[in-house]
């Protein structure tokens, strides 16, 4: 389970605080390749609460009213539950581990690659620990608005873009067609499918009853 939600957070974060209503609802389909992963992962936004599964094994529901996230586990029939104190106390963990308390910035690269029927400028940002380079076209229709509501999801308790870790969707120049993660040695792509406004089921975020809450995993020890 642990190794699954250390997956869903890194697919995350290429995604990665509007407090003003979204004017609709948004599903967003993406093909994520690499470090171990190989699929599809689909996010569904509506109000305030984002949802996001991810190979039809591991979910993420967030509530941006309240600061709670739920990452189940449907193999077990379960989920985790994480408090906004606790997130808040592992996005300073983050933090320390980066070395710098300025957030990143894109660097553009002058490149140029097409990716389906449009041209993208080539981005780049350094996390520390990871890299992250951005496929984004500017020509892609109504891009800001999506790249708003994606907001929801990034402004939640696990997302290391609300604290400054990472780029927000909101601020980047283009929509995201393609994203590279480098860490460790690995390459994780995030490619981009189709995003559409049709209306959202709002009971997609409730808790399955039949899922049990799972004990959460100890805290990492502070690092010196």
């Amino acid at each position: 389970m642990q190794r699954s939600v250390v997956k869903l957070g890194t697919a995350l974060a290429v995604l990665m605080a509007s407090a003003a209503p979204l004017p609709a609802d948004l599903t967003v389909v993406q093909k994520v390749e690499g470090g171990g992963q190989s699929g599809e992962q689909t996010i569904r936004i509506k109000d305030h609460k984002a949802r996001c599964d991810v190979g039809g094994t591991i979910s993420l529901i967030v509530d941006r009213q309240s600061g709670e996230s739920f990452t189940l586990s449907h193999a077990q029939k379960g989920y985790l539950t994480i408090s906004p104190e606790r997130a808040k106390a592992m996005m300073e963990q983050m933090q320390k581990t980066r070395g710098s308390e300025e957030p990143p910035k894109l660097e553009d690269t002058g490149k140029r690659e097409k990716i389906g029927e449009y041209q993208c400028e080539i981005f780049t940002a350094d996390l520390g620990a990871v890299k992250v380079t951005y496929a984004l076209a500017k020509d892609y229709p109504n891009y800001q608005s999506l790249l708003t509501q994606l907001d929801v999801l990034e402004s939640g308790p696990l997302s290391a873009t609300a604290s400054g870790l990472a780029p927000r969707s909101k601020d980047l120049p283009g929509m995201p067609m393609k994203i590279i993660m480098e860490m460790t040695g690995q390459k994780i792509s995030t490619t981009l499918l189709s995003a559409s406004e049709a209306p959202v089921d709002p009971a997609i975020f409730n808790l399955p009853a039949d899922y049990k809450e799972l004990p959460s995993p100890p805290s990492p020890p502070p690092k010196p």
